[in-house]
């Protein structure tokens, strides 16, 4: 599951129609598990949730569902077996025999997401899915996307909710200006993670002594911060300030969140 990032016209929506084939590219050419986007055979592996779902008003979420369902060459048992679904995933109930025109914001998410699903895609793209959401239906969208990504399906997210992002990926895709940047290149290594060290004492003193091998960030007479690129050189770090003689007291991992590089890539402007 990858995290889809970056600021307002960055271009995220405009390569996920791309890869959608609702609009073509002006050069260069765009596949979908080995075929040509917007051919049928991309289209049966793919699967779609728009920023801004829009529904015929006097259509009923069941009446949609089968005309989608249709769209696709579904057979008629299985397009029902999979309304049985997506109304008990995504608590649908209430409103399959309500009219579009009458749905709300998180109603017309729900379904699009439904539709998304129908044909068990192999790529879902997923642009802003928990717009309009309330909690309960952002815990059971995270839950929906966990079991389609164990049942091996790829899902891009595109969201400004980095927070809620952060809880369902570490792998992210950052976009600025129409141009993809290699998101783990840009975290330095003194921001990847800072880990702080208390001591007794000398904590300047253990700083030049271990300044050969680790990079030092901060260091005062009773703390060092280290900057740690994984969470796994955590315990040799500490393991070598223990046998140098090092009295510690305390040890602290901060990570910097997502919404943190966020915020400082664009800054830095990439």
């Amino acid at each position: 599951m990858n995290g889809y990032i970056g600021p307002n016209g960055a271009g995220k929506s405009t390569l996920l129609n791309l890869i959608a084939g609702l609009i073509l590219p002006n050069e260069g050419r765009v596949t979908v598990c080995g075929h040509p986007a917007r051919s049928i055979a991309a289209r049966r592996g793919l699967g779609y949730m728009p920023e801004h779902p829009v529904f015929p008003g006097l259509y009923t979420a069941r009446a949609i569902l089968r005309y989608h369902g249709a769209l696709l060459g579904l057979p008629w048992n299985a397009v029902v077996r999979q309304m049985d679904e997506s109304m008990q995933q995504l608590q649908m109930q209430e409103f399959m025999d309500r009219p579009a025109s009458d749905f709300s914001q998180g109603m017309k998410q729900r379904l699009a997401l439904a539709i998304a699903i129908m044909n068990h895609p192999r790529l879902l793209l997923l642009d802003e899915p928990s717009n309009g959401l309330d909690p309960v239906g952002i815990i059971q969208l995270r839950d929906l996307l966990k079991q389609l990504r164990d049942t091996g399906a790829a899902i891009v997210i595109s969201s400004h909710r980095l927070g809620e992002l952060e809880k369902l990926t570490s792998d992210y895709i950052f976009m600025h200006r129409g141009r993809i940047v290699s998101f783990a290149d840009r975290i330095a290594a003194n921001q990847a993670g800072r880990l702080h060290v208390e001591f007794v004492s000398n904590g300047r003193q253990i700083a030049e002594n271990v300044s050969a091998r680790f990079q030092v960030i901060e260091a005062s007479d009773t703390a060092l911060v280290i900057a740690v690129r994984t969470p796994e050189q955590v315990p040799d770090i500490v393991s070598d300030l223990a046998q140098g003689g090092s009295r510690i007291m305390s040890v602290l991992l901060q990570r910097e969140s997502i919404e943190e590089v966020f915020v400082r890539l664009c800054k830095e402007g990439t």
